[in-house]
């Protein structure tokens, strides 16, 4: 009985972690500009914290206050769709400031989380630098001028933005796309955790131990 309990317990230790996500949402509400409200609460609900990784590379164009207040289109969709259009916002790679304006001259168009989602050569953004010296993002269909700095640590850069970069075809999203993948391991960490904490409590017999072997297969 013992060693099926050590068993167990080696098994849920070499589990890997969860990766440490970034707060974006603190750091809107934060914000001195105070010009981020909608997008916090959007960031918040849509769970996008829980798709910034403080170990990778990531730059994200936030839209302001008044971006969604002229996005009419947006506060439709339903929210796989809104979730992807954020995946439209962001770009694997850490831009910072003066990179972000060195490229924009040379390296027009990039690829963002939602290109590299749907596996094609769409949902990109063009970024370049305007004759007054402003860095513009933008889609096939919108035009955003870079406007403030959010966050910028690497490997993580936050830039406001002053339009929504709304799509102009959103695709037919795939079940697996609305649900944050971060945030679905985090809930099967959560689950790991708290059977643990059981087992160390709990003195199991050697019919226990086999009966919840089963019960946790089923669940995953």
């Amino acid at each position: 009985m013992l060693n099926n309990f050590i068993i167990i317990i080696s098994l849920l230790s070499s589990l890997p972690s969860p990766s440490s996500s970034f707060n974006l949402t603190q750091y809107l509400i934060d914000d001195p500009s105070h010009s981020y409200t909608v997008a916090s609460s959007e960031c918040h609900s849509l769970r996008i914290d829980a798709e910034i990784d403080t170990d990778s590379p990531v730059t994200l164009f936030v839209p302001d206050d008044a971006a969604f207040a002229d996005a009419a289109g947006y506060k439709t969709l339903p929210v796989a769709n809104k979730y992807f259009t954020w995946q439209c916002h962001m770009i694997s790679g850490y831009f910072t400031s003066s990179f972000l304006s060195q490229n924009a001259k040379v390296w027009h168009s990039q690829y963002t989380v939602g290109t590299e989602i749907m596996g094609d050569n769409k949902f990109m953004l063009n970024i370049t630098v305007t004759p007054n010296g402003s860095v513009e993002v933008s889609n096939t269909v919108v035009r955003a001028i870079v406007t403030r700095t959010i966050f910028n640590e690497d490997p993580i850069a936050v830039y406001g933005v002053s339009k929504v970069l709304l799509p102009r075809d959103l695709p037919h999203i795939p079940s697996h796309v609305s649900v944050p993948v971060a945030a679905a391991a985090t809930t099967v960490w959560d689950f790991f955790t708290v059977l643990v904490f059981f087992l160390v409590l709990w003195t199991p017999t050697d019919d226990a131990v086999k009966d919840l072997y089963h019960k946790m297969l089923q669940s995953l």
